[in-house]
């Protein structure tokens, strides 16, 4: 497992993020920090989830901390980036500026819905205090926007229309909140969506999907100026990653970027498909380079005794998002990966884990590295930062502590963590074999935290835990590799609510820690 530390900025009930691709919910920034968008609710499936709404947290560059933590409740971590009830967001930031752009879409009111874009601008980057555009009326009947922004600041968005067959449209505003009237793109039943941006030129490059089963298909389409024109519709092939007469297929869409030579590089997901079937088990993951147009593998997982389901819209590997470091080209690739012998019993589906992967060429990758530790939850629907720089990693997850989703009506409600992994990947080969294991009671934030080594070279090391201003709270010593606080200090009181550090004397590996009542 890849050292790392681990962030709860909020949580939700409403647990399925997004049926297809990653989207682009978190982003770097080298200069500011870190953004976050979530869909969050409190309320339960059958509610209506009322108060459901796209929420905000930024990680501050300066200051070391999140901007919006309730260290008592994480569910009330983050803030509202929207007034009214909204879902099915994405995140971009502001090429020029680094403030996020979050677009999702909203009732404008009465049945059937008259469902509407809206963006959300702030003020400045982590500042919370947001200005909005709605997309009301030239927008109405449109929904689940995707987001990008290009170098001169044009705002694009890729659309669904709404209860209708011919339903892919995009739209952009040139300045702001001016948008274009949608334009059709003649695709029948596209799902699995997404759109990024350069931010070196104005090239933008939008994904989707079409067909079902053996048909499944991966469609592009490229503007080199800021969307006023676009090259003509095409199928991006798959490679024949199976073999023989097996069917090659996508699986729910592509997550990319624009690399360092403002090249765009997909990362997707490919099944087999026999007969008329595509198959969950197995999969494989593979990048696609549109300098040299070639395909190479990252990853394969495959189960021949599976303890459970994997659920609807997932394969035992999937969603795969991409980042790079700028000043090597260092690619990194992070994925869901079910666990084929973990499973939630109230359901009988799978429980998933966040792997990583990375490669200096984009050819050869290395063995991939666990982020997360396998407990009785389920961590979904990763996003990797696309800007890596410096080898530093930040990667969104939501911890569903009930393996399937009960804003489908699968599994009961639960209160579920949204987290970010922070780290480096630098020596995964070396790392991985020599970690320690975070064990507590899920999820962090809690009240008593285990941790595990699974090797002799932390044997002997003793755990320290420091508050937030650096102050020994309580040393505890190696019981054979294993050690548990119980959130004391040396006196045997409880400690107060809130942040602490988990450190190992002469090791280089922290974990960040919020203790609840």
């Amino acid at each position: 497992m890849l050292p790392g530390v681990i962030d709860t900025v909020g949580g939700t009930t409403y647990d399925n993020q997004n049926s297809g691709p990653s989207l682009q919910w978190l982003a770097t920034d080298p200069e500011y920090g870190i953004h976050v968008t979530w869909m969050s609710s409190a309320r339960p499936q059958g509610s209506g989830w009322p108060d459901r709404t796209m929420k905000y947290n930024f990680y501050d560059k300066e200051t070391g901390e999140w901007s919006w933590i309730d260290p008592q409740d994480f569910m009330l971590s983050g803030m509202n980036s929207q007034s009214q009830r909204t879902g099915y967001g994405t995140l971009e930031p502001e090429p020029t500026h680094g403030a996020a752009l979050i677009a999702c879409h909203y009732n404008a009111g009465g049945m059937p819905p008259q469902f509407t874009p809206i963006v959300a601008r702030d003020l400045e980057p982590g500042s919370g205090i947001f200005d909005y555009c709605n997309g009301a009326p030239n927008l109405t009947g449109y929904f689940l926007p995707v987001i990008a922004t290009s170098s001169n600041e044009t705002i694009h968005l890729l659309l669904i229309k709404f209860a209708s067959a011919d339903n892919l449209y995009y739209t952009r505003s040139t300045t702001w909140c001016n948008w274009e009237n949608p334009t059709g793109w003649s695709q029948t039943g596209a799902f699995g969506h997404n759109i990024i941006a350069s931010h070196e030129s104005n090239t933008v490059l939008a994904t989707w999907m079409t067909g079902h089963n053996d048909s499944l298909a991966l469609n592009y389409r490229v503007s080199t100026d800021a969307g006023a024109n676009w090259d003509p519709i095409q199928q991006l092939e798959p490679p024949q990653a199976y073999g023989g007469d097996t069917i090659t297929v996508c699986a729910t869409g592509a997550s990319g970027l624009f690399d360092r030579s403002d090249n765009w590089v997909l990362v997707t997901t490919l099944l087999p498909a026999i007969g008329d079937t595509a198959y969950q088990n197995p999969a494989q993951l593979w990048i696609y380079n549109s300098r040299t147009s070639e395909w190479h593998r990252i990853h394969r997982a495959e189960s021949h005794s599976l303890a459970g389901g994997f659920g609807s819209h997932a394969a035992i590997c999937d969603r795969p998002s991409l980042g790079q470091n700028p000043e090597t080209g260092r690619l990194y690739v992070a994925w869901e990966q079910f666990d084929s012998t973990n499973v939630e019993p109230s359901t009988n589906l799978l429980r998933a884990e966040i792997w990583l992967a990375y490669s200096d060429n984009g050819v050869n990758w290395t063995d991939p590295a666990r982020l997360t530790s396998q407990d009785e939850s389920s961590k979904r629907f990763p996003v990797i930062g696309r800007n890596c720089s410096g080898d530093s990693l930040a990667v969104f997850f939501e911890q569903d502590c009930i393996a399937g989703f009960n804003s489908d009506e699968v599994g009961a409600v639960s209160n579920n963590p949204i987290c970010v992994w922070q780290g480096q990947a630098i020596g995964i080969r070396e790392q991985k074999q020599t970690d320690i294991k975070f064990l507590n009671s899920f999820p962090n934030p809690g009240k008593r935290f285990v941790f595990e080594s699974g090797t002799t070279e932390y044997r002997n090391s003793d755990l320290y835990i420091f508050d937030i201003k650096g102050k020994l709270v309580r040393r505890i010593p190696s019981q054979t590799g294993s050690w548990t606080w119980n959130g004391k200090d040396e006196s045997g009181h409880n400690v107060q609510l809130g942040c602490y550090l988990a450190s190992w004397r002469g090791r280089n590996i922290k974990i960040k820690l919020v203790v609840i009542r």
